[in-house]
């Protein structure tokens, strides 16, 4: 699918080493896709100064070298310029070109301790909540907060759960679910979401992610309860 000389996008500053060019306000799959393949097009075809780019769920982040840009006739201009002559640029959306994870969970358990609990609350029994849980093929949405972990879309809304008030340790493998979104902590950290199963499924490889943005993944239950 192409996209032609797109309009529909706000460039900000953030901070003073870095743009966002953000695509819209609302998480959604083509939105997703259009971030994901301008991502791929900075990274493939990258401009001078720019030393990281950012995907999020509708927008991307350029990190650049500050005194690089500042040596430029037009400063930071002259980057904005160069970003907007590339987002004048078509691109192509490659469809069902992304990598299927097949990752299996272990629900509840000591490894799942906020299961019982989230079937409590949701009244929901413990199998349908796997069920419910399992049955959908998540889209990595983004990656954030810790190396690895990925932002995963979206989870049945029978089974939205608020954050903890409170983080607590987390161990790496641990699935948990907060509003719609499901993800999988991919290393020690303290979180927030509600744990309700675990994988040994490997996450980080000499720590570069195994999932990446635009990937999907489908969790296969290896228990009824």
């Amino acid at each position: 699918m192409i996209y032609e000389n797109l309009k529909g996008y706000d460039i900000y500053a953030l901070g003073d080493s870095a743009i966002t060019i953000e695509f819209g306000k609302h998480i959604n799959p083509e939105t997703n896709d259009l971030v994901i393949a301008r991502f791929k097009q900075f990274q493939e075809n990258p401009i001078k100064g720019v030393l990281d780019l950012i995907p999020s769920y509708h927008s991307l982040t350029l990190c650049y070298d500050l005194s690089f840009v500042a040596k430029q006739k037009m400063g930071l201009h002259s980057l904005i310029d160069q970003v907007k002559s590339r987002l004048e640029e078509p691109i192509e959306l490659r469809a069902n070109s992304s990598k299927l994870h097949e990752v299996p969970v272990v629900y509840g358990g000591k490894n799942g301790s906020d299961l019982l609990r989230v079937s409590q609350e949701k009244e929901i029994d413990l199998n349908e909540i796997i069920h419910l849980h399992a049955e959908p093929t998540y889209r990595v949405y983004m990656l954030g907060f810790i190396p690895g972990f990925a932002y995963l879309g979206e989870l049945d809304a029978k089974l939205t759960m608020p954050r903890k008030s409170s983080p607590q340790p987390m161990i790496p493998g641990s699935i948990g679910i907060a509003g719609l979104q499901t993800g999988i902590y991919p290393s020690f950290s303290p979180g927030g979401w509600n744990i309700i199963g675990h994988t040994d499924y490997p996450l980080l490889t000499n720590g570069i992610p195994i999932l990446q943005a635009g990937d999907r993944v489908k969790f296969i239950p290896l228990n009824q309860l």
